[in-house]
């Protein structure tokens, strides 16, 4: 195996902890009204885009290339809301309104 420069473990720590929604936003309200599809970009752009691009394919540390998934709805709201390997869950960041509206974004990277 390798050894990789320390600055590129500096890189993907960077990212891991700011990137894919780091930075804590306050959340609203659980029974937010319904999030518009601008919203909803805004909010793939600032918890998403670091790591999967402004057109999902971006893979940055390791991330999936949107386009190319097959996970249905639910399973991309459970996955954003719980989180996997290193992309955190945004429960507690985002109410459920704003993790439904990002799921549906991400449809629009699908070929």
């Amino acid at each position: 195996m390798k050894p990789y420069p320390t600055s590129l473990f500096l890189c993907i720590a960077v990212l891991a902890a700011v990137g894919c929604g780091g930075d804590p936003a306050p959340a609203a309200s659980e029974g937010a009204a319904t999030v518009s599809e601008a919203q909803a970009r805004a909010l793939y752009v600032r918890k998403c885009s670091l790591c999967h691009g402004d057109d999902g394919r971006l893979m940055a540390s390791k991330s999936p290339d949107l386009s190319l998934s097959t996970l249905t709805l639910a399973e991309r709201v459970a996955l954003i809301t719980y989180g996997k390997g290193t992309m955190p869950g945004q429960k507690g960041v985002l109410n459920t309104a704003e993790i439904s509206a990002v799921a549906r974004y991400i449809e629009r990277f699908r070929d």
